[in-house]
C-alpha cells in the first residue's frame, strides 16, 4: 500500500463489507451495475496485452467476466477460465458470462481431467487475474479450486492481479488459508480490507491499490471504519489560548492505585499532567500519595475515602478510575459508587474494567460520555466473543449497545462509539511494555477534562500516545512508559506547528 493511497480511506471487515454492498443495493443500484463499476476500477490497472482471467462462481467472478469483456473490446487478447458454467453461478456471473459467449471470448471450463492442460494454457498469457473468491470466503479452498490455485502459483514471471483480495486470504485477519493465491498486485474495492493491516499479508497481496466505486458514498452508513491518520487527527488538537490559565484546561480526578500497584497510578497521573490537564488530582491511598510528590509534583492528591460520595467530585470536569486500583472489595465499591453517584465524563481502565464486567448493564443507564480502554483480554470479559469473530463489528455493536466510546487497544487500535469508527494508524511494537495502558488512560482523561468530545479525546489520546512511541522507537529497542511521557509536550507542540490551519492563522 502506498502512503498517499491510504489517506482518508475506509477499512472494512467481512461483515461490514457485506453491509456496504447491501447499502448500495438499498440505494437502487443493481448487482450488474455495481459489477460494471467494479470492472471500470480494475480496467485502469490492466497494462498488459494478454490476460488469463480466472473466475469463480460468485460476484468476484462476475467482476472478472465484466473486466474480460472490456479488455476484449479494446482488442486485448483475453481468455476466461471458469469453474462452473451452470446452476451454481450468481445472477451477475450468469449475466456477464452470456455476454462473453455472445462476443466469442474464449471461455474454458475447469474439469478434473483438463487441469494441467488449462494451467499450461494460462502460462501463455502475460497477466493472470484472480477473480475466484472475494472477501466472503470462510474456509480453505478445496478440491478443484485448491488444485487451480496451486497450479497458478507455479506459473512464474507473470503479473498476478487479485480482484479485491487474493483468493484464500482471510479478510479479517490477513492470515492465509492452506491454499492462497500469491498476487503481485491487489486492486481492492471501496475499502482497505481489515486483514491488509497485518503486515504479513503483503506476501500474498503484493502492492495494494484502493479504488472507490463511482457510486454514492455509503461507507459511514454501512459502518465502515475510517483511517485514523495524522492528516485526520492532528487538526483536532487545539492550540493553547492567549489568556488561558489552569482552569481553562480542566480539573481531572484519577481514582487509581493501591498499596500493591502504585506505579500505574503514578504513570496515569503524570501523563495526564504532561498532556495538558489544568489540574490533576489523584485520589488514592497514602502510599501512592507519598510517592506522587517525588514522581510528579505537579499533580495534587487527596486521600481516598472508604465510600465515594457525589460531593467528592463536584469540582471535576473528568474522571478516571482503574489504573492500579486492584480488585479488592473496596475497589468493587469504588467502581459501583462512581457509576451511580457521579455525572462527569468518565474513563474506565485496567482493574475497573474487570470489575465492570460483572456489572456491565450499569452502562446502559449512564447519561454522560464514558470511554472504555480495554485490551483484547479485558474486552473478552466485558463482551464474550468467538475467537474467529469479526472484531470490527463486535466492537461497534458493543459501543452502540452500551452507549460508550470503546478504545480497543492493539495494533492499529480501534476507536468506536458505534456510529463513528476508526483504526488509528499510530504505534510501534517497541511499546509493548507494562504501564503503557496507564499512560494512554491518563492522556485520554486529560483531553476529556479539557472539553474535547469523547470520540475526539479518544482519537487524540491514541494517536499522540502511538506517534510519540513511534518517534522514540527509532532509537530504542524498547520504549519505556516514563520516557514516553517526558516527550508528550514536545510531540504535541510539533503537531500544533504542523497543522496548516494554525500556520495560516498565525501568518495573517
Amino acid at each position: 500500500m502506498k502512503e498517499n493511497e491510504v489517506i482518508e480511506m475506509y477499512i472494512g471487515s467481512q461483515a461490514l463489507m457485506k453491509r456496504y454492498d447491501a447499502c448500495l443495493l438499498e440505494q437502487g443500484y443493481t448487482i450488474e451495475e455495481l459489477v460494471d463499476k467494479a470492472s471500470d476500477c480494475l480496467y485502469k490497472h490492466m497494462s498488459g496485452h494478454s490476460f488469463a482471467i480466472v473466475c469463480g462462481p460468485g460476484n468476484n467472478g462476475a467482476d472478472g467476466l465484466s473486466l474480460a469483456i472490456k479488455l476484449f473490446q479494446q482488442k486485448k487478447e483475453v481468455h476466461v477460465f471458469i469453474f462452473d458454467n451452470g446452476e451454481h453461478l450468481s445472477q451477475a456471473n450468469l449475466y456477464y458470462l452470456q455476454q462473453c459467449y455472445d462476443l466469442s471470448i474464449p471461455v474454458s471450463l475447469f474439469q478434473q481431467d483438463n487441469l494441467d492442460e488449462l494451467i499450461q494454457c494460462m502460462d501463455s498469457y502475460e497477466t493472470i487475474v484472480d477473480a475466484i473468491f472475494g472477501f466472503g470466503l470462510n474456509s480453505c479452498p478445496r478440491g478443484i479450486y485448491q488444485s487451480v490455485i496451486e497450479g497458478m502459483n507455479q506459473l512464474y514471471d507473470h503479473e498476478v492481479i487479485a480482484v479485491d483480495i487474493p483468493t484464500g486470504l482471510q479478510c479479517n485477519t490477513g492470515k492465509p488459508y492452506q491454499s492462497v493465491v500469491y498476487a503481485t498486485k491487489t486492486i481492492t474495492l471501496s475499502a482497505i480490507k481489515n486483514g491488509f493491516l497485518n503486515p504479513d499479508s503483503r506476501f500474498f497481496t503484493g502492492e495494494v491499490i484502493v479504488e472507490m466505486l463511482d457510486a454514492r458514498d455509503v461507507g459511514e452508513a454501512a459502518g465502515l471504519y475510517q483511517m485514523g491518520n495524522a492528516k485526520m487527527i492532528i487538526p483536532l488538537l487545539k492550540e493553547r489560548v492567549f489568556d488561558g490559565y489552569k482552569g481553562t484546561y480542566g480539573y481531572t480526578c484519577l481514582i487509581t492505585g493501591c498499596q500493591e500497584y502504585k506505579g500505574a497510578a503514578l504513570l496515569s497521573a503524570k501523563s495526564c499532567v504532561y498532556s495538558g490537564s489544568g489540574i490533576t488530582t489523584v485520589m488514592s491511598d497514602e502510599s501512592v500519595i507519598n510517592a506522587l510528590t517525588q514522581f510528579c509534583p505537579e499533580a495534587t492528591a487527596v486521600l481516598r475515602p472508604p465510600v465515594l460520595q457525589k460531593d467528592d467530585f463536584v469540582k471535576y470536569d473528568a474522571l478516571l478510575i482503574g489504573c492500579g486500583l486492584g480488585q479488592s472489595l473496596d475497589s468493587y465499591r469504588y467502581v459501583i459508587d462512581l457509576l451511580e453517584k457521579t455525572h462527569q465524563p468518565l474513563v474506565i481502565d485496567g482493574d475497573a474494567l474487570t470489575i465492570l464486567s460483572a456489572h456491565v448493564d450499569l452502562l446502559k443507564n449512564q447519561k454522560r460520555d464514558i470511554i472504555l480502554t480495554p485490551h483484547l483480554g479485558e474486552f473478552q470479559r466485558l463482551c464474550p466473543f468467538q475467537e474467529d469473530g469479526d472484531m470490527l463489528e463486535i466492537a461497534q455493536n458493543f459501543a452502540k449497545t452500551y452507549h460508550v466510546t470503546l478504545v480497543l487497544k492493539g495494533p492499529y487500535t480501534m476507536v468506536t462509539n458505534g456510529y463513528e469508527s476508526y483504526r488509528v494508524m499510530a504505534g510501534h511494537k517497541a511499546m509493548a511494555t507494562g504501564g503503557m495502558g496507564d499512560v494512554l488512560a491518563g492522556i485520554i482523561t486529560s483531553f476529556l477534562g479539557q472539553g474535547y468530545q469523547a470520540i475526539q479525546a479518544a482519537l487524540l489520546g491514541v494517536f499522540i500516545h502511538g506517534y510519540t512511541g513511534e518517534q522514540l522507537a527509532k532509537k530504542a529497542y524498547t520504549v519505556l512508559p516514563s520516557r514516553l511521557i517526558e516527550h508528550l509536550p514536545e510531540v504535541m507542540d510539533e503537531m500544533i506547528k504542523s497543522n496548516p490551519k494554525v500556520t495560516l492563522e498565525k501568518s495573517v
